[in-house]
Protein backbone atom coordinates (compact mmCIF):
# COMPACT_ATOMS: atom_id res chain seq x y z
CA UNK A 1 0.00 0.00 0.00
CA UNK A 2 1.09 3.62 -0.40
CA UNK A 3 1.82 5.13 2.99
CA UNK A 4 1.33 8.84 3.52
CA UNK A 5 4.44 10.87 4.34
CA UNK A 6 3.17 11.42 7.88
CA UNK A 7 2.59 7.72 8.48
CA UNK A 8 6.05 6.90 7.14
CA UNK A 9 7.51 9.46 9.52
CA UNK A 10 5.70 7.87 12.44
CA UNK A 11 6.89 4.42 11.47
CA UNK A 12 10.54 5.34 11.45
CA UNK A 13 10.31 7.24 14.75
CA UNK A 14 9.62 4.19 16.88
CA UNK A 15 8.70 0.74 15.64
CA UNK A 16 9.65 -2.27 17.65
CA UNK A 17 9.52 -0.99 21.23
CA UNK A 18 10.53 -4.52 22.18
CA UNK A 19 12.72 -5.10 19.13
CA UNK A 20 12.39 -5.53 15.39
CA UNK A 21 11.93 -2.98 12.62
CA UNK A 22 8.81 -2.87 10.50
CA UNK A 23 9.13 -4.20 6.96
CA UNK A 24 7.11 -1.69 4.94
CA UNK A 25 6.17 -2.04 1.32
CA UNK A 26 2.91 -3.95 1.51
CA UNK A 27 1.43 -3.95 -1.97
CA UNK A 28 -2.26 -4.30 -1.18
CA UNK A 29 -4.62 -1.33 -1.06
CA UNK A 30 -8.20 -1.50 0.19
CA UNK A 31 -10.35 -0.88 -2.85
CA UNK A 32 -13.65 -0.16 -1.15
CA UNK A 33 -15.34 -2.04 -4.00
CA UNK A 34 -18.83 -3.15 -3.07
CA UNK A 35 -19.08 -0.77 -0.10
CA UNK A 36 -21.76 1.84 -0.57
CA UNK A 37 -20.84 5.15 1.12
CA UNK A 38 -23.52 7.27 2.70
CA UNK A 39 -25.19 9.65 0.28
CA UNK A 40 -24.80 12.50 2.78
CA UNK A 41 -21.10 11.80 3.46
CA UNK A 42 -20.12 15.44 3.01
CA UNK A 43 -22.59 16.65 5.65
CA UNK A 44 -21.91 13.96 8.23
CA UNK A 45 -21.48 15.11 11.83
CA UNK A 46 -17.88 15.16 12.96
CA UNK A 47 -16.70 12.43 15.33
CA UNK A 48 -16.67 13.36 18.98
CA UNK A 49 -13.10 13.55 20.33
CA UNK A 50 -11.66 11.39 23.06
CA UNK A 51 -12.76 13.07 26.32
CA UNK A 52 -10.78 13.86 29.45
CA UNK A 53 -11.29 11.86 31.47
CA UNK A 54 -12.46 8.79 29.56
CA UNK A 55 -15.24 6.99 31.39
CA UNK A 56 -15.92 4.06 29.10
CA UNK A 57 -17.78 0.76 29.16
CA UNK A 58 -17.68 -2.32 26.93
CA UNK A 59 -21.01 -3.63 25.63
CA UNK A 60 -20.62 -7.14 24.19
CA UNK A 61 -22.55 -8.64 21.30
CA UNK A 62 -24.20 -11.08 23.75
CA UNK A 63 -25.83 -8.24 25.66
CA UNK A 64 -28.42 -7.18 23.09
CA UNK A 65 -30.84 -8.78 20.66
CA UNK A 66 -33.83 -6.47 20.22
CA UNK A 67 -34.24 -2.75 19.63
CA UNK A 68 -35.52 -2.36 23.19
CA UNK A 69 -32.27 -3.90 24.46
CA UNK A 70 -30.22 -1.31 22.56
CA UNK A 71 -32.24 1.60 23.91
CA UNK A 72 -32.11 0.29 27.47
CA UNK A 73 -28.37 -0.34 27.37
CA UNK A 74 -27.51 3.11 26.06
CA UNK A 75 -29.84 4.77 28.55
CA UNK A 76 -28.25 2.83 31.41
CA UNK A 77 -24.74 3.73 30.22
CA UNK A 78 -25.69 7.41 30.23
CA UNK A 79 -27.26 7.16 33.67
CA UNK A 80 -24.08 5.54 35.01
CA UNK A 81 -22.15 8.64 33.94
CA UNK A 82 -20.19 7.03 31.11
CA UNK A 83 -19.08 9.21 28.22
CA UNK A 84 -17.85 6.49 25.84
CA UNK A 85 -19.35 3.15 24.81
CA UNK A 86 -17.37 0.40 23.09
CA UNK A 87 -20.19 -1.26 21.16
CA UNK A 88 -19.27 -4.68 19.80
CA UNK A 89 -20.08 -5.09 16.12
CA UNK A 90 -17.81 -7.97 15.07
CA UNK A 91 -17.14 -11.17 16.97
CA UNK A 92 -15.53 -13.96 14.93
CA UNK A 93 -16.07 -13.40 11.24
CA UNK A 94 -19.69 -12.39 11.84
CA UNK A 95 -21.22 -8.98 12.52
CA UNK A 96 -24.17 -7.28 14.20
CA UNK A 97 -25.16 -4.90 11.42
CA UNK A 98 -26.27 -5.50 7.79
CA UNK A 99 -23.05 -6.20 5.91
CA UNK A 100 -22.08 -7.02 2.34
CA UNK A 101 -18.88 -8.64 3.57
CA UNK A 102 -19.73 -10.90 6.51
CA UNK A 103 -22.88 -12.68 7.74
CA UNK A 104 -25.02 -11.81 10.71
CA UNK A 105 -23.70 -13.10 14.02
CA UNK A 106 -24.91 -16.34 15.62
CA UNK A 107 -26.31 -14.17 18.41
CA UNK A 108 -28.88 -13.14 15.77
CA UNK A 109 -29.22 -16.69 14.42
CA UNK A 110 -27.25 -15.63 11.33
CA UNK A 111 -30.30 -13.68 10.17
CA UNK A 112 -31.41 -10.06 9.84
CA UNK A 113 -33.30 -9.17 13.06
CA UNK A 114 -35.44 -6.61 11.26
CA UNK A 115 -33.55 -3.54 12.46
CA UNK A 116 -30.01 -2.23 12.35
CA UNK A 117 -28.53 -2.51 15.88
CA UNK A 118 -25.49 -0.36 15.10
CA UNK A 119 -27.49 2.43 13.51
CA UNK A 120 -29.82 2.48 16.50
CA UNK A 121 -26.94 2.34 19.00
CA UNK A 122 -25.17 5.28 17.36
CA UNK A 123 -28.35 7.36 17.26
CA UNK A 124 -29.22 6.57 20.88
CA UNK A 125 -25.67 7.20 22.09
CA UNK A 126 -25.54 10.61 20.46
CA UNK A 127 -29.03 11.46 21.70
CA UNK A 128 -27.82 10.79 25.24
CA UNK A 129 -24.57 12.73 24.73
CA UNK A 130 -22.31 9.66 24.55
CA UNK A 131 -19.49 8.79 22.18
CA UNK A 132 -19.70 5.39 20.52
CA UNK A 133 -16.74 3.44 19.16
CA UNK A 134 -17.38 0.36 17.04
CA UNK A 135 -15.73 -2.53 18.88
CA UNK A 136 -14.18 -4.96 16.40
CA UNK A 137 -12.62 -8.33 17.18
CA UNK A 138 -9.87 -8.09 14.58
CA UNK A 139 -8.29 -11.51 13.96
CA UNK A 140 -10.92 -14.04 15.11
CA UNK A 141 -12.47 -15.69 12.07
CA UNK A 142 -14.67 -18.26 13.79
CA UNK A 143 -15.40 -19.85 17.14
CA UNK A 144 -17.22 -23.11 17.70
CA UNK A 145 -17.00 -26.87 17.81
CA UNK A 146 -18.78 -27.09 14.46
CA UNK A 147 -18.25 -25.15 11.23
CA UNK A 148 -20.54 -22.15 10.70
CA UNK A 149 -23.84 -23.04 9.01
CA UNK A 150 -23.36 -20.20 6.51
CA UNK A 151 -21.49 -20.91 3.28
CA UNK A 152 -20.13 -17.39 2.92
CA UNK A 153 -18.60 -17.26 6.41
CA UNK A 154 -14.79 -17.08 6.42
CA UNK A 155 -14.20 -20.58 7.79
CA UNK A 156 -16.09 -22.00 4.81
CA UNK A 157 -15.34 -19.40 2.15
CA UNK A 158 -11.63 -18.80 2.81
CA UNK A 159 -10.16 -21.78 4.66
CA UNK A 160 -6.60 -20.90 3.61
CA UNK A 161 -6.85 -17.56 5.42
CA UNK A 162 -6.70 -19.24 8.83
CA UNK A 163 -3.47 -20.08 10.62
CA UNK A 164 -1.96 -23.26 9.22
CA UNK A 165 0.86 -25.47 10.44
CA UNK A 166 3.65 -26.88 8.28
CA UNK A 167 1.37 -29.68 7.06
CA UNK A 168 -1.33 -27.23 6.01
CA UNK A 169 -3.72 -28.03 8.85
CA UNK A 170 -5.80 -25.29 10.45
CA UNK A 171 -6.33 -24.87 14.17
CA UNK A 172 -8.84 -27.43 15.43
CA UNK A 173 -12.45 -26.40 15.90
CA UNK A 174 -13.47 -25.81 19.50
CA UNK A 175 -14.80 -23.35 22.02
CA UNK A 176 -12.04 -20.84 21.33
CA UNK A 177 -11.20 -18.24 18.73
CA UNK A 178 -9.76 -19.47 15.45
CA UNK A 179 -7.79 -16.63 13.96
CA UNK A 180 -6.98 -15.57 10.43
CA UNK A 181 -3.40 -15.04 9.32
CA UNK A 182 -2.38 -11.36 9.37
CA UNK A 183 0.76 -12.16 7.36
CA UNK A 184 -1.33 -12.50 4.20
CA UNK A 185 -2.08 -9.17 2.46
CA UNK A 186 -5.56 -10.30 1.40
CA UNK A 187 -6.46 -11.11 4.99
CA UNK A 188 -5.44 -7.65 6.14
CA UNK A 189 -7.30 -6.17 3.19
CA UNK A 190 -10.49 -7.98 4.19
CA UNK A 191 -10.30 -6.70 7.76
CA UNK A 192 -9.69 -3.17 6.52
CA UNK A 193 -12.71 -3.44 4.21
CA UNK A 194 -14.90 -4.57 7.11
CA UNK A 195 -13.86 -1.52 9.10
CA UNK A 196 -14.28 0.65 6.01
CA UNK A 197 -17.85 -0.57 5.68
CA UNK A 198 -18.53 0.50 9.26
CA UNK A 199 -16.96 3.95 9.18
CA UNK A 200 -18.36 4.73 5.73
CA UNK A 201 -21.94 3.98 6.69
CA UNK A 202 -22.21 4.86 10.37
CA UNK A 203 -21.44 8.05 12.30
CA UNK A 204 -19.28 6.23 14.82
CA UNK A 205 -16.85 8.34 16.82
CA UNK A 206 -14.09 5.81 16.56
CA UNK A 207 -13.08 2.19 16.08
CA UNK A 208 -12.02 0.07 19.03
CA UNK A 209 -9.72 -2.84 18.21
CA UNK A 210 -9.76 -6.05 20.21
CA UNK A 211 -7.95 -9.33 19.56
CA UNK A 212 -5.45 -7.49 17.40
CA UNK A 213 -2.99 -10.13 18.49
CA UNK A 214 -2.16 -13.74 17.77
CA UNK A 215 -4.91 -15.15 19.98
CA UNK A 216 -3.66 -18.72 20.17
CA UNK A 217 -4.08 -19.31 23.89
CA UNK A 218 -5.92 -22.59 23.35
CA UNK A 219 -3.01 -24.48 21.77
CA UNK A 220 0.32 -25.51 23.23
CA UNK A 221 3.39 -24.35 21.29
CA UNK A 222 1.19 -22.31 18.94
CA UNK A 223 3.87 -19.63 18.50
CA UNK A 224 6.22 -22.30 17.19
CA UNK A 225 3.64 -24.06 14.99
CA UNK A 226 1.89 -21.11 13.33
CA UNK A 227 1.90 -19.90 10.69
CA UNK A 228 4.07 -22.34 8.73
CA UNK A 229 2.18 -22.49 5.45
CA UNK A 230 4.20 -22.10 2.25
CA UNK A 231 2.72 -18.73 1.37
CA UNK A 232 3.67 -17.13 4.70
CA UNK A 233 7.17 -18.57 4.60
CA UNK A 234 7.64 -17.24 1.06
CA UNK A 235 6.57 -13.76 2.17
CA UNK A 236 8.97 -13.95 5.10
CA UNK A 237 11.86 -15.03 2.89
CA UNK A 238 11.06 -12.25 0.41
CA UNK A 239 11.26 -9.66 3.18
CA UNK A 240 14.21 -11.04 5.14
CA UNK A 241 16.00 -13.70 3.12
CA UNK A 242 15.50 -16.05 6.07
CA UNK A 243 13.58 -19.16 7.02
CA UNK A 244 11.63 -19.32 10.29
CA UNK A 245 14.26 -21.48 12.00
CA UNK A 246 17.26 -19.39 10.94
CA UNK A 247 16.72 -16.67 13.54
CA UNK A 248 14.00 -17.10 16.16
CA UNK A 249 13.91 -13.42 17.09
CA UNK A 250 13.72 -12.23 13.49
CA UNK A 251 10.80 -14.62 12.84
CA UNK A 252 9.02 -13.35 15.93
CA UNK A 253 9.58 -9.68 15.07
CA UNK A 254 8.41 -10.16 11.50
CA UNK A 255 5.15 -11.75 12.60
CA UNK A 256 4.63 -8.94 15.11
CA UNK A 257 5.25 -6.43 12.36
CA UNK A 258 2.46 -7.90 10.24
CA UNK A 259 0.05 -6.90 12.99
CA UNK A 260 1.56 -3.44 13.00
CA UNK A 261 1.10 -3.29 9.23
CA UNK A 262 -2.58 -3.96 9.77
CA UNK A 263 -2.86 -1.18 12.35
CA UNK A 264 -1.11 1.18 9.91
CA UNK A 265 -3.64 0.30 7.23
CA UNK A 266 -6.55 0.84 9.62
CA UNK A 267 -5.18 4.21 10.73
CA UNK A 268 -4.79 5.26 7.11
CA UNK A 269 -8.36 4.15 6.39
CA UNK A 270 -9.80 6.21 9.24
CA UNK A 271 -7.84 9.26 8.15
CA UNK A 272 -9.38 8.95 4.69
CA UNK A 273 -12.92 7.77 5.39
CA UNK A 274 -13.74 9.18 8.83
CA UNK A 275 -11.33 12.02 9.61
CA UNK A 276 -11.16 12.78 13.30
CA UNK A 277 -12.40 9.36 14.39
CA UNK A 278 -10.34 7.76 17.14
CA UNK A 279 -8.57 4.44 16.88
CA UNK A 280 -8.17 2.72 20.24
CA UNK A 281 -7.01 -0.78 21.14
CA UNK A 282 -7.60 -3.20 23.99
CA UNK A 283 -4.24 -4.79 24.77
CA UNK A 284 -2.88 -7.63 26.89
CA UNK A 285 -2.49 -6.64 30.52
CA UNK A 286 1.31 -6.13 30.50
CA UNK A 287 3.33 -4.84 27.50
CA UNK A 288 6.05 -7.46 27.87
CA UNK A 289 3.54 -10.32 27.99
CA UNK A 290 1.70 -8.76 25.05
CA UNK A 291 4.78 -8.78 22.84
CA UNK A 292 6.52 -11.96 24.01
CA UNK A 293 3.47 -14.22 23.94
CA UNK A 294 1.08 -12.62 21.46
CA UNK A 295 3.40 -10.47 19.27
CA UNK A 296 1.29 -7.42 20.09
CA UNK A 297 3.40 -4.25 19.93
CA UNK A 298 0.81 -1.87 21.29
CA UNK A 299 3.36 0.54 22.70
CA UNK A 300 4.81 1.12 19.24
CA UNK A 301 1.32 1.83 17.91
CA UNK A 302 0.67 4.33 20.70
CA UNK A 303 4.02 6.11 20.68
CA UNK A 304 3.97 6.58 16.91
CA UNK A 305 0.42 7.91 16.97
CA UNK A 306 -1.14 5.02 15.07
CA UNK A 307 -3.64 4.61 17.90
CA UNK A 308 -5.04 7.34 20.12
CA UNK A 309 -5.19 5.30 23.32
CA UNK A 310 -4.36 1.86 24.67
CA UNK A 311 -6.64 0.07 27.09
CA UNK A 312 -4.66 -2.55 29.04
CA UNK A 313 -7.00 -5.37 30.08
CA UNK A 314 -5.74 -5.44 33.66
CA UNK A 315 -8.56 -7.68 34.78
CA UNK A 316 -7.77 -8.92 38.27
CA UNK A 317 -8.92 -8.69 41.86
CA UNK A 318 -5.29 -8.36 42.99
CA UNK A 319 -4.39 -4.74 43.65
CA UNK A 320 -0.64 -5.33 43.33
CA UNK A 321 -1.02 -6.91 39.88
CA UNK A 322 -3.35 -4.15 38.73
CA UNK A 323 -0.82 -1.54 39.84
CA UNK A 324 2.11 -3.31 38.17
CA UNK A 325 0.33 -3.86 34.86
CA UNK A 326 -0.88 -0.29 34.48
CA UNK A 327 2.44 1.13 35.72
CA UNK A 328 4.32 -0.81 33.02
CA UNK A 329 2.24 0.86 30.31
CA UNK A 330 2.29 4.30 31.89
CA UNK A 331 6.08 4.27 32.20
CA UNK A 332 6.44 3.62 28.46
CA UNK A 333 3.60 5.87 27.26
CA UNK A 334 4.96 9.30 28.12
CA UNK A 335 2.21 11.82 27.42
CA UNK A 336 0.16 9.33 25.38
CA UNK A 337 -3.19 8.03 26.66
CA UNK A 338 -3.38 4.88 28.74
CA UNK A 339 -6.94 4.08 29.80
CA UNK A 340 -6.91 1.31 32.43
CA UNK A 341 -9.31 -1.52 31.70
CA UNK A 342 -10.98 -2.48 34.97
CA UNK A 343 -12.35 -6.03 35.08
CA UNK A 344 -15.24 -5.42 37.43
CA UNK A 345 -16.56 -8.93 36.74
CA UNK A 346 -13.57 -10.12 38.82
CA UNK A 347 -14.55 -7.98 41.78
CA UNK A 348 -16.45 -9.95 44.40
CA UNK A 349 -16.03 -7.35 47.14
CA UNK A 350 -16.74 -3.59 47.00
CA UNK A 351 -13.36 -2.75 48.51
CA UNK A 352 -11.43 -4.17 45.54
CA UNK A 353 -13.48 -2.27 42.98
CA UNK A 354 -13.29 0.90 45.05
CA UNK A 355 -9.51 0.65 45.40
CA UNK A 356 -8.88 0.08 41.68
CA UNK A 357 -11.13 2.97 40.65
CA UNK A 358 -9.43 5.21 43.22
CA UNK A 359 -6.08 4.43 41.60
CA UNK A 360 -7.49 5.29 38.17
CA UNK A 361 -8.67 8.65 39.50
CA UNK A 362 -5.25 9.31 41.00
CA UNK A 363 -3.59 8.50 37.66
CA UNK A 364 -5.67 11.11 35.84
CA UNK A 365 -9.22 9.81 35.90
CA UNK A 366 -9.43 7.57 32.82
CA UNK A 367 -10.93 4.09 33.10
CA UNK A 368 -12.97 1.59 31.09
CA UNK A 369 -15.28 -0.97 32.67
CA UNK A 370 -15.49 -4.57 31.58
CA UNK A 371 -18.29 -4.90 31.21
CA UNK A 372 -21.93 -3.83 30.99
CA UNK A 373 -23.09 -7.35 31.88
CA UNK A 374 -21.41 -7.01 35.28
CA UNK A 375 -23.68 -4.08 36.10
CA UNK A 376 -27.04 -4.91 34.52
CA UNK A 377 -29.21 -7.79 33.44
CA UNK A 378 -28.65 -8.54 29.74
CA UNK A 379 -30.34 -10.38 26.90
CA UNK A 380 -28.01 -13.32 27.46
CA UNK A 381 -29.23 -13.63 31.05
CA UNK A 382 -32.81 -13.79 29.83
CA UNK A 383 -32.07 -16.12 26.93
CA UNK A 384 -30.17 -18.69 28.97
CA UNK A 385 -32.71 -18.72 31.83
CA UNK A 386 -29.75 -19.27 34.12
CA UNK A 387 -28.67 -16.49 36.40
CA UNK A 388 -25.85 -16.43 38.88
CA UNK A 389 -27.18 -15.46 42.30
CA UNK A 390 -23.78 -14.01 43.24
CA UNK A 391 -23.70 -11.91 40.08
CA UNK A 392 -27.24 -10.65 40.63
CA UNK A 393 -26.31 -9.64 44.15
CA UNK A 394 -23.08 -7.95 43.00
CA UNK A 395 -24.61 -5.74 40.32
CA UNK A 396 -26.32 -3.25 42.68
CA UNK A 397 -23.26 -2.68 44.87
CA UNK A 398 -21.03 -2.39 41.80
CA UNK A 399 -23.27 0.37 40.48
CA UNK A 400 -23.20 2.04 43.90
CA UNK A 401 -19.39 1.94 44.07
CA UNK A 402 -19.14 3.28 40.54
CA UNK A 403 -21.40 6.21 41.43
CA UNK A 404 -18.82 7.33 44.00
CA UNK A 405 -16.26 7.90 41.24
CA UNK A 406 -18.13 9.03 38.16
CA UNK A 407 -18.33 12.66 39.26
CA UNK A 408 -14.62 12.88 40.17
Amino acid sequence: MKYSQELRRRLVVLLGVFGGALFVGCRSTPSGEGIAPRADAVSRPAPRPLPRPVRAIWVARFDYRYAADVRTIIRNCAQLGCNTVFWQVRGAGTVTYPSRLEPWAPEFNFADPGFDPLQLAVAEAHRHGLRLEAWVNVLPGWRGEKPPPVRGQLWNAHPAWFLQDAQGYRQALGDWYLIVNPCWPEVRQHIVRVVEEIVSRYDVDGVHLDYVRYAWDSEKDAARKYPRDRRTLALYRRDTGLGPDDDANAWKHWRANQLTRLVVELRSLLNRRRPGATLTAAVVRHPRIAYDQYFQNGMAWLRTGLVDALLPMAYTDKISQFDADIAAYRQLAGARRIVPGVGIYQHKQPEVMREQLARCVAWGGDFALFSYASLYLTHQDRAQHKRSVAEEQARPWRRAVLAEFMAR
